[in-house]
């Protein structure tokens, strides 16, 4: 029986994909590079931040300082998030439902000062016993260990645990881990969420009826 769900944030809650692609575009343009939607999506989306930047010069000749980009690119999304801080329908509204009878955890990429800043502003921080970010682990998804991490400090198995995710990297994390996963075609195509195990295109099809009939 499923104990815990367990929601990625960006993505998944907060419809921010657009602002982290418009920074890191930003960051990386004095540098000569061309950072491309595509070419965002097969680096940044749904890992840390610091991954990504790590990723990126793979495709072009050039070093980068990251440790400056990335203090550079948090500058830049926060002056960017208070104006467009915006929520996925019936996101908020799933978390609160779901709340009643599930424990809910927080497995984000985003650096613990990102989580906090968009639980607090869209209150739901009062809803996940725990939220986990890029800074409590030492690999980002796809490694499996966010999500072994947030199970282990629920004192729970894996395999009691429901994944909630937009991308690729955070699909191969979930099952890597052990979790069931559902997908959500927020920032990604169905194919690219083909491990999910159920794959959804809005929040209207998540409730807790689907939730109780896995591993049933």
């Amino acid at each position: 029986m499923i104990k815990a769900v367990l929601f990625d944030m960006n993505g998944v809650i907060i419809d921010d994909e657009h602002l982290h692609e418009m920074a890191f575009r930003e960051t990386v343009k004095p540098f000569g590079i061309d950072l491309t939607h595509q070419l965002y999506l097969e680096c940044c989306a749904g890992k840390t931040d610091r991954d990504g930047y790590e990723s990126i010069p793979e495709s072009f000749s050039v070093e980068l300082p990251i440790d400056k980009l990335l203090a550079e690119k948090n500058r830049r999304y926060a002056e960017l998030f208070p104006e467009n801080k915006k929520s996925y329908d019936g996101v908020l509204e799933l978390i609160e439902s779901l709340s009643k009878n599930f424990t809910l955890a927080l497995t984000s990429s985003s650096s613990r000062a990102e989580v906090d800043l968009i639980t607090n502003e869209l209150d739901v921080r009062r809803f996940f016993k725990i939220t986990i970010s890029a800074n409590e682990v030492n690999k980002g998804k796809p490694h499996p260990e966010p999500y072994l991490t947030t199970a282990k400090l629920l004192k729970l198995k894996p395999e009691k645990c429901v994944a909630i995710e937009d991308s690729r990297s955070g699909v191969s994390s979930a099952k890597a881990a052990g979790c069931y996963c559902i997908g959500v075609t927020t920032t990604h195509e169905e194919e690219d969420l083909g491990e999910a195990d159920l794959v959804v295109s809005s929040f209207s099809e998540i409730d807790e009826e689907v939730i109780n009939k896995i591993n049933k």
